[in-house]
């Protein structure tokens, strides 16, 4: 289906810019150019009867079928950009892009017939890489994917790159002093790349990774034996047995003091209070899923005895317009997001469809203006799309990467309880200042990463008198101690837990994976000649 109109007229994980850590030729030379309300300028320079250059136009969207809501939404944003600008020279086709893959391929056919000049959409990975293939490869498509892996060959995007907002609150994490983290994700395809990106911006921002936990999305069962196992219950609630034991038998074992008495029993009563004892080998937690997994995820961490009071909840966009912003038990925590829409193109696009317009909508109307600016410019094709100095767009800066992915400028945002974030970082207003480091390609998977702890041992959290120490009934052991090699910190090796006994000299320190090896006899005579120079 194929809806033509003559009309008069008027994209991280992104790639990275050049910084300290990594160094590119994208640096911004200028500020962004503002495109929220087309390109003003044209009548400007030309004079109003000015027709101006000639073009084709192909937009590709999904406007009946089960999308039909969202290609319509931003087939009125496509509309309301290039009737701001009119130009009875430029010809816009809209293609339906609906139905079976043979009917979607058959429609980018007809459509690869008008030799258009630029494509916008479509929406999704698997109908841009359908594209990506048919094409001629210097046409330009403006997309609205956020799968990097279908893009490339003159395929951009204009969506958010869900990476990027890793970054951007990891940098928030250094602001605020966080040393060490661990990370959940989901077990699916964009969790893997986002965990990948974490584990690397853990390197680039020194933020020790700690850990890393993925989880089945929407399960509950598999969300619980996370939360249990990034808390560190198993360890934990032993260590907690313990010191409960050691203080008890004192107290009706041995023959104290009252003020000793009074101690004993305090202690005692304080840690009796919960299931866990013991610090947490990470100061914040990264999650990296859906604000609904999110929820679930601090609810069981919290029945697990980790509450934010313990370590400090950062998320990413996937966050933003859930119900974990409402959510009291999150206050404090923190998330990277993308600015609110323009009010000047929100107004104008509440005019033309009666209801608020939405990200791809704004996405939208950006793409269009991005088109008619290359239409107009005097610019090659790649110096204009690949501007490093962006455009300012109706949710901020944005700029295209080489690549094809966007890069889009994103705020901080802080979680009260009360439905309304309050932002804590504002949104930069220009790439003079690259604003990330970590490229997404070439990046592998990263497997789970079992905690790194030195364990807890419960002696080191309860206080009795020095002489009771050094009685085995109340000697204590760490539990659920697991070190990694750091030079092979970031390897898939994995090593047993260790434990150790402290000042228990009648049990062995021992590692399953341990083998003695005889060692060489070193000749005596050999040590004494050899020279040493200060």
């Amino acid at each position: 289906m194929m809806n033509k109109f003559l009309i008069f007229v008027a994209v991280l994980l992104a790639g990275c810019g050049a910084n300290q850590y990594e160094k590119t030729n994208q640096i911004a030379s200028s500020n962004p150019t503002d495109i929220r309300d087309g390109y003003s300028y044209l009548t400007n320079m030309y004079g109003s009867n000015y027709d101006g250059p000639s073009a084709n136009v192909v937009v590709l969207l999904p406007m009946t079928g089960n999308n039909k809501t969202i290609g319509n939404n931003i087939k009125t944003s496509i509309e309301t950009a290039f009737l701001r600008k009119p130009n009875q020279n430029i010809h816009v086709s809209f293609y339906d892009l609906s139905g079976t893959k043979t009917n979607k391929y058959d429609v980018m056919q007809n459509a690869l017939g008008e030799n258009p000049d630029v494509i916008i959409g479509p929406i999704f990975a698997e109908d841009a890489i359908t594209l990506r293939e048919i094409k001629p490869s210097k046409t330009p498509v403006i997309s609205f994917t956020s799968d990097v892996s279908a893009l490339g060959d003159n395929i951009m995007t204009m969506n958010l790159i869900p990476t990027q907002s890793i970054e951007t609150i990891m940098q928030q994490m250094l602001n605020d002093g966080v040393k060490s983290m661990i990370i959940l994700a989901p077990d699916d395809k964009s969790g893997g790349l986002m965990a990948s990106v974490a584990n690397r911006a853990s390197s680039v921002y020194d933020i020790k990774n700690n850990g890393l936990f993925y989880y089945t999305p929407n399960n509950s069962e598999s969300i619980k034996e996370t939360a249990k196992r990034a808390s560190m219950y198993n360890a934990r609630n032993a260590a907690n047995t313990r010191a409960r034991e050691v203080l008890s038998d004192i107290l009706t074992r041995e023959s104290l003091t009252p003020g000793a008495k009074y101690n004993m029993r305090k202690q005692l009563e304080k840690i009796s209070r919960t299931e866990t004892l013991g610090d947490l080998p990470y100061d914040a937690i990264l999650f990296l899923g859906n604000g609904e997994d999110s929820k679930t995820l601090v609810s069981f961490l919290r029945y697990y005895g980790v509450g934010n009071r313990d370590a400090a909840f950062y998320g990413t966009t996937l966050w933003n317009n859930s119900d974990i912003t409402s959510d009291f038990t999150m206050s404090g925590a923190k998330y990277a997001t993308l600015p609110e829409i323009s009010d000047g193109f929100n107004t104008l696009y509440s005019m033309m469809s009666g209801h608020d317009a939405d990200l791809l909508s704004a996405f939208g109307y950006d793409a269009a203006n991005l088109a008619l600016g290359m239409i107009y410019s005097n610019k090659d094709q790649s110096s204009y799309f690949f501007d490093p100095s962006g455009y300012n767009g109706t949710t901020g800066v944005f700029r295209i990467q080489p690549t094809g992915e966007s890069e889009r400028a994103l705020r901080v945002m802080e979680l009260n309880g009360s439905g309304t974030p309050s932002m804590i970082k504002p949104t930069p207003t220009n790439f003079l200042v690259p604003l990330y480091n970590v490229k997404t390609t070439n990046l592998r998977s990263v497997p789970e990463k079992e905690l790194v702890t030195r364990g807890i041992n419960p002696g080191d959290y309860i206080n009795i008198p020095e002489e009771l120490r050094k009685k085995s009934a109340y000697k204590t052991k760490t539990f659920g101690a697991h070190y990694i090699d750091n030079e092979n910190e970031n390897s898939e090796q994995r090593y047993a837990p260790i434990q150790i006994y402290e000042s228990d000299t009648s049990e062995t320190v021992s590692n399953p994976e341990y083998e003695p090896v005889e060692l060489e006899k070193i000749s005596r005579e050999y040590i004494d000649s050899v020279e040493i120079n200060e």
